[in-house]
């Protein structure tokens, strides 16, 4: 993550992300978790397949220390300015789990780890989406303003739709496999999107899924 990391809820380090967890494939065996906090998620992959090994960068020195007892190997520091000492087509996948939104430039991110990405595997994310309908009411009623957590998280810096996820993915040479909805919404909202054939998806989706496969050619 960046230097906005400081304002983290604590919580946030020990999620196990079990969302993401079923996403990756059983034949990954070499994966990095981007922003991997604990390591919480990691140490349930490599438990969950004999030989994989699974290897973590986190922005917070202390975070990253408790993250080394139970992950392969964590490396401290900036995604943006950290060397990183890996050799190319090294990952079958590598997860970014609500970390992109955190980056002054998300695109540059994905660049940078893509070729340590082995041909063919895939990257995995989580993004929170700006057009669920809380978002529009809040704006609608009382402007933007930033909170502790969620879709107004004050550690978000950059802020997407459907639409710029797809895109970003697609500029960086990936191709979308999966896209996963999460909906949080009331059960009247719920409702209403189910009377009109899920057409209104993108307005009750909290945040999406993404699973996206490298692409050898670009």
């Amino acid at each position: 993550m960046n230097g906005s990391d400081h304002f983290v809820d604590p919580r946030y380090y020990d999620n196990e992300r079990p969302e993401i967890f079923h996403l990756v494939d059983e034949s990954a065996k070499v994966i990095l978790d981007v922003g991997c906090g604990k390591g919480r998620l990691g140490a349930n992959l490599r438990q969950a397949v004999p030989g994989r090994k699974v290897l973590g960068i986190e922005y917070n020195e202390q975070i990253a220390a408790e993250a080394e007892k139970v992950l392969d190997g964590v490396f401290v520091g900036d995604l943006q300015t950290i060397h990183l000492p890996f050799h190319a087509n090294m990952f079958d996948c590598i997860i970014f789990a609500d970390i992109l939104e955190h980056l002054p430039d998300p695109a540059a991110a994905l660049r940078k780890l893509k070729p340590y990405l082995k041909p063919q595997g895939k990257v995995i994310c989580s993004i929170p989406n700006m057009r669920h309908y809380t978002v529009i009411l809040k704006l609608f009623l009382r402007g933007w303003e930033y909170e502790d957590w969620g879709l107004f998280d004050q550690t978000h810096l950059r802020f997407f739709s459907l639409h710029t996820m797809k895109k970003m993915f697609a500029d960086d040479g990936f191709q979308i496999e999966k896209i996963d909805p999460r909906i949080i919404a009331s059960r009247k909202m719920k409702f209403v999107n189910a009377l009109c054939f899920g057409k209104l998806e993108e307005f009750v989706a909290w945040q999406y899924l993404i699973t996206a496969r490298n692409s050898p050619t670009r």
